[in-house]
C-alpha cells in the first residue's frame, strides 16, 4: 500500500497523525510538493485520483482512495487493530460526532481564510462579510466540541486515541501554528487536550513553507476578527 501525501496541511496531517498513532509499518509514504496555485495539479496526480488531489492511498490490489476521511476509514477497515473507532456502537457514534464537528469547523475556517487571508489575495474574492460569518461559525464549532468533551476521558472521544483525535489535532495545529488563530479561552478542556496531544510523537511539526507562513500569520488581525 502506498500513501501519496503532502508534508503539511490539515487533510494530509489527518492521515499522517493517524498512521503514526496506528503504528503501521507496511505503508510506503511518498511526499509530493503541493501545487503552487499557478500550474495546478500535475498530470501525475490526475492519474491517481479523478480530482487530482492528495492525500491518496493506492492499495496493492489497485484500490485507490482519495479523500482523507475515506482513507482513514479504509485503512481502519483493512487494518482493524489497534481499533481507532471504538469498540461499541455508542463509542463509534461518539467518534463520528467529534469527527463531524471538527470537519465542519475546518470547512468554516477554510472559507474564512480563503476570503480573508492575505495569502489568498489575487486568487479569491476578499469578503469581510464572509470572514465574519465563517469565523463565528468556526468558533461556534469549537465551543460545541468543548461541551461534548468528557474531562474524565484522556482523549477527545474516550479513554483511547481515535480517529477523532487525529482529525482534531490536524485541524487545530494547522489553524493555530500556521494562521496564529488560538483556541478560545472559554474552551479550557479543548486547550488542555491540545496541549497534551501536542506532546505526543504523532503531533505534526511546524514545517510550513516560510514565505507562505509569513503571509498567513495573524489572520485575525488581517480580517479584523476578535474572539
Amino acid at each position: 500500500m502506498k500513501l501519496y501525501n503532502f508534508p503539511f496541511g490539515p487533510y494530509p496531517q489527518r492521515v499522517a497523525i493517524y498512521l503514526s498513532e496506528k503504528g503501521l509499518a507496511n505503508i510506503e509514504v511518498i511526499h509530493l510538493e503541493p501545487p503552487n496555485g499557478k500550474t495546478g495539479r500535475s498530470d501525475f496526480l490526475k492519474h491517481i485520483t479523478p480530482a487530482g488531489s492528495l492525500p491518496a492511498i493506492v492499495d496493492d490490489d489497485g484500490t485507490v482512495v482519495g479523500q482523507s476521511l475515506a482513507i482513514l476509514e479504509y485503512v481502519e477497515d483493512t487494518h482493524p487493530e489497534p481499533d481507532m473507532r471504538g469498540k461499541t456502537a455508542a463509542a463509534r457514534a461518539r467518534t463520528r460526532e467529534f469527527i463531524n464537528v471538527f470537519d465542519e469547523a475546518l470547512t468554516f475556517f477554510g472559507l474564512w481564510a480563503r476570503h480573508g487571508s492575505h495569502l489568498s489575495h489575487g486568487i479569491n474574492r476578499v469578503s469581510r462579510d464572509m470572514a465574519e460569518i465563517c469565523s463565528a461559525r468556526y468558533f461556534q464549532k469549537l465551543r460545541l466540541a468543548e461541551k461534548m468533551i468528557d474531562p474524565a476521558m484522556g482523549f477527545i472521544a474516550g479513554d483511547t486515541v481515535t480517529i477523532a483525535d487525529c482529525v482534531a489535532m490536524a485541524t487545530l495545529h494547522y489553524i493555530i501554528a500556521f494562521y496564529d488563530v488560538p483556541i478560545p479561552s472559554d474552551c479550557p478542556k479543548l486547550v488542555d487536550w491540545y496541549a497534551r496531544f501536542s506532546a505526543r510523537l504523532s503531533a505534526p511539526p511546524n514545517n510550513f513553507p516560510q514565505e507562505q507562513h509569513r503571509i498567513a500569520r495573524n489572520l485575525m488581525e488581517q480580517t479584523g476578527i476578535t474572539i
